[in-house]
């Protein structure tokens, strides 16, 4: 009993490492800082729309601002999500997330305070590909990002 015991614990260890993760398809990069009045309304939003689509290949991350610890801690999540071209690009401003399509990092909108829930979680569930509700405001043109903050060298 002792030995089929082990190698099941084994072989269930073996599969949990080789098992690889499921990378994200979609990331929300939520842009923030705690001196930013509009932050609190979008990130309450974000999540809830985060929470709405319920899709393991979506993941939401978190540039910090408000200060070097929490930025640090945002430009790690960045890469680990492989979207730093959008943390390059927009760090610095707040009360805004970016969709980004992990594979070809390329920005697919930005929300704000002004999109409710359903706004974002539409948009986010038109850029991984699932069905959503049929009105204009899931246009994609209608989920215009702020200008750069940074510029490529």
């Amino acid at each position: 009993m002792k030995k089929t015991t082990t190698l099941l614990g084994a072989a269930a260890l073996l599969f949990a490492f080789a098992a690889p993760a499921q990378a994200a398809d979609i990331v929300v990069v939520k842009f923030r800082a705690d001196d930013c009045a509009s932050c609190a309304v979008m990130e309450s939003q974000v999540e809830s729309a985060v929470s709405m689509v319920g899709a393991p290949s979506v993941k939401a991350i978190t540039v910090d601002i408000s200060n070097a610890a929490r930025w640090e801690a945002g430009a790690h999540a960045a890469f680990d999500a492989n979207v730093v071209p959008v943390f390059n690009k927009y760090v610095g401003l707040t009360g805004f997330a970016a969709i980004v399509d992990a594979n070809t990092r390329q920005t697919i909108g930005c929300v704000n305070e002004n999109y409710s829930a359903s706004q974002v979680a539409d948009l986010i569930k038109r850029a991984t590909g699932q069905a959503t509700r049929t009105n204009a405001s899931t246009r994609i043109d209608n989920f215009q990002c702020p200008p750069a903050h940074n510029k490529a060298p």
